[in-house]
């Protein structure tokens, strides 16, 4: 008796740049690639919007401007939204999800290469987005849940820059492109499914 297995369908991504244009869209032009000068230094946001400042990261990997750019836009009054797109690392296995109930998940990444809890700890005017799931290419699907927003971390050694392992707990909301948009309007996180 032969089986037959089905292979899983290779795993795979918008372009990098067609990515961030799709969350681009979610605001008028006028509201991309807005730069921001404070001090005589400027620095772009991908997406500028009522009080809120968008910037598009592809993946977790935390580049060491991760806290300056922060501070830079909080400096200039702006509560800034960081959205990592991070499908690529579930798929291979580097983030894991441990458990979801209705509200949000909790998720555990092993051998992590920067210490994801201190972006929380450490930015209380950050809030970090992650995109857990694949946007279909072409024009953004609004109703789409693809997104969760972490809510709590801790490491192993929070005083290390890369430790052996964090934990971290995310809520969906926003989850989908369209409360996203909502949210950067100005609607709160309480209201947005009122």
């Amino acid at each position: 008796m032969r089986l037959f297995f089905q292979r899983k369908a290779p795993f795979s991504q918008t372009e990098k740049e067609v990515w961030k244009a799709q969350w681009k869209s979610l605001v008028p032009p006028e509201n991309r690639d807005v730069p921001v000068t404070v001090d005589g230094k400027t620095v772009t946001a991908f997406v500028l919007r009522n009080q809120f400042c968008l910037m598009l990261q592809d993946g977790l990997l935390m580049r060491e401007s991760f806290f300056p750019v922060c501070d830079h836009f909080r400096r200039a009054g702006y509560h800034v939204v960081w959205l990592m797109r991070c499908t690529q690392d579930i798929e291979n296995g580097y983030l894991k999800r441990r458990k979801t109930g209705p509200d949000g998940s909790s998720w555990r990444w092993n051998k992590p290469t920067t210490n994801f809890g201190r972006w929380s700890a450490d930015n209380r005017s950050v809030t970090i987005l992650l995109q857990t799931k694949e946007l279909p290419a072409g024009e953004i699907a609004m109703d789409l849940p693809v997104l969760e927003r972490v809510v709590w971390t801790d490491s192993d050694d929070p005083t290390q820059m890369v430790p052996g392992r964090t934990d971290f707990s995310t809520r969906t909301l926003p989850a989908t492109p369209a409360e996203l948009r909502r949210y950067l309007d100005g609607v709160t996180l309480a209201e947005l499914r009122a």
